[in-house]
């Protein structure tokens, strides 16, 4: 059989630039967005943040001097050391997103530890008008170097205990050895035998608790002391990055954006020839419109694949199932085209709308509204994702989210059939 879109499309090589256009569409989505999100926590040291210390140093502790140094030389963040006025303008103007302020107080509050304790309150200030992505990240950041601090303000103070412990101990040694050489030499007016007893005693004393008193605890041993419980972080599974975790919500949405287009643009209501009957024509039509989002999907698979550099834990199933996805949102979005005309584009870009807020791409959808709630388990792209995220990261069967996709693609060709059927009388344009 003489295919008329072909022929069509010879004779119109602008039509050609178009869908050439129309074709790159989910690769450059899904590309572009997933490099814009692929490693953000492992780009932490490009986002600049400031460190102010006001603290003022005791005889025995400088603390703010000593966390700052350490904030400072960390490569793996971008700590500067600033003023107080210079990184409130800053942080004001977005050049930094995050500014962390030691108090004035915090070497003498921590010095008394042991003796009068009292909580040090460090605040950091975020702006999160310029961004809130930025302002949640260097929250995360801030719960983290939270324990480093807490730790460090501990052991700080369990290391002058120790010293000062060790200092009572020498003393209280270098006493019984003097008491001890006292017992030796005698006392005048007392006997030998009771001054020699009771003097003994003392020193045994004294020496014991010298020896206990000048016993230092290790570093590790403070560490412990300082932090004694750890929590584990134990994932059952893993992602290389958050480009990864990101990856099936980004591919879903590409591939209905690029059917969206097409529909828009390349009008499926149109013949371009006469056909002996309407299946012929409803089967030229899509028959070419299925081969073209099919190359389309192929060329979101190798961007993502081998240029963005996505490892799917299954990629043959991976680019498989992309194109059962395509089908099926293609067969959705060109029935409501064909029926409704522009208007059904125009639905179905709303429906898209509505399908990236209640599918569960960026945040729980057990964190979003009753509504989205209820919807969601019967979404298009809610059943894509799930397809996609068990052959991105989690394993496991995807037989019954392929045939919910086949069914919605072979239920919405016999839409797509049912039109070319009503309009069977059309004639052709060419």
């Amino acid at each position: 059989m003489k295919s008329h879109e072909w022929s069509y499309l010879k004779h119109h090589p602008a039509v050609w630039r178009i869908l050439l256009g129309i074709l790159v569409i989910p690769l450059f989505y899904a590309s572009l967005f997933l490099a814009s999100v692929w490693n953000p926590y492992g780009e932490l040291h490009h986002l600049p943040m400031a460190v102010v210390d006001q603290d003022r140093s005791t005889r025995t502790l400088a603390w703010g001097r000593t966390v700052s140094r350490k904030l400072v030389k960390d490569k793996s963040l971008q700590f500067h050391r600033m003023t107080a006025a210079k990184a409130r303008r800053e942080l004001k103007d977005g050049r930094l997103f995050l500014v962390l302020k030691i108090p004035a107080n915090a070497s003498q509050t921590l010095s008394h530890l042991a003796t009068t304790p009292k909580q040090l309150k460090v605040t950091y200030d975020t702006n999160a008008g310029q961004s809130t992505v930025a302002s949640k990240m260097g929250a995360t950041v801030m719960q983290k170097l939270q324990t480093t601090l807490n730790q460090t303000a501990v052991q700080a103070e369990l290391q002058a205990s120790q010293n000062a412990a060790l200092t009572v101990g020498k003393r209280l040694t270098l006493t019984a050895k003097q008491l001890d050489q006292l017992s030796q030499a005698g006392v005048a007016g007392l006997p030998a035998t009771q001054v020699a007893a009771a003097t003994q005693k003392i020193v045994a004393g004294l020496t014991q608790g010298g020896e206990q008193l000048s016993e230092v605890r290790r570093t590790d041993q403070l560490k412990h002391l300082a932090m004694p419980v750890k929590l584990t972080q134990h994932d059952v599974v893993t992602v290389a990055n958050n480009g990864t975790g990101m990856a099936p919500y980004f591919m879903a949405i590409s591939l209905f954006v690029g059917c969206i287009t097409l529909n828009i643009i390349y009008d499926a209501r149109k013949r371009h020839g006469e056909y002996r009957n309407f299946a012929l024509a409803w089967l030229d039509k899509m028959g070419f419109l299925w081969g073209f989002v099919v190359l389309a999907a192929s060329c979101m698979w190798l961007g993502v694949r081998y240029i963005i550099g996505l490892r799917p834990l299954e990629p043959g199933e991976t680019y498989l199932l992309s194109l059962l996805i395509v089908l099926a949102f293609f067969s959705l979005v060109t029935c409501f085209r064909l029926w409704f005309g522009l208007t059904g584009a125009w639905l179905m870009l709303l429906f898209m709308l509505f399908q990236i807020g209640a599918s569960g791409g960026t945040y729980p959808i057990e964190l979003t509204n009753p509504f989205y709630r209820a919807v969601h388990p019967y979404l298009p792209m809610t059943v894509a994702m799930a397809g996609l995220r068990h052959t991105i990261s989690l394993g496991g069967s995807i037989a019954g989210i392929s045939w919910i996709l086949a069914g919605i693609a072979v239920v919405f060709s016999l839409g797509t059939l049912a039109y070319f059927y009503w309009h069977r009388a059309d004639s052709a344009v060419m």
